[in-house]
């Protein structure tokens, strides 16, 4: 190797790891937005703040309400959720007493309705998979069985 080249060998080699080496040490990765479980998590408490809030708002007025900014006044943190990108749609019966909510996200689509206070529909399905998005367990039918005892006694 010329002993001019040789001078330089470190400065390069010293150039070479600050532009390519130690870029690729100190990249930090970042995500923009909240995780796809916090999402998924979210979008259940959505939906039961809205379920929360439609029965507040029935107690309140006779009947449910269709206006999402009804019940914002009721649960100030449904609003959170919203800002994070999850969507709400409501419908209610003419007559007040039926209400139809769906609240999606990117990962989790659920719906709720109620007629009366009687709980008539509840669905989830997920749409897109990944770490912490599942749908709400259902809960367990609890089933009752009867027994019957047969005791004979005897006097003599």
């Amino acid at each position: 190797m010329p002993p001019n080249l040789q001078r330089f060998l470190p400065v390069i080699l010293i150039a070479f790891v600050l532009l390519f080496i130690l870029p690729a040490i100190l990249h930090k990765s970042s995500s923009k937005g909240v995780s796809s479980g916090t999402l998924s998590d979210e979008t259940k408490a959505a939906l039961g703040f809205v379920d929360k809030a439609e029965l507040a708002y029935k107690a309140e007025h006779k009947g449910y309400t269709s206006h999402v900014s009804d019940l914002l006044q009721l649960t100030p943190a449904l609003g959170h959720d919203l800002a994070d990108g999850i969507g709400v749609q409501l419908d209610v019966s003419t007559d007040g007493q039926t209400y139809y909510a769906q609240v999606v996200s990117n990962v989790l689509g659920m719906v709720r309705s109620r007629n009366g206070a009687k709980q008539i529909a509840n669905g989830c399905v997920v749409l897109k998979s990944g770490s912490g998005v599942k749908c709400p367990e259902k809960p367990v039918a609890k089933t009752t069985t009867a027994s019957t005892t047969s005791t004979t006694t005897t006097s003599g």
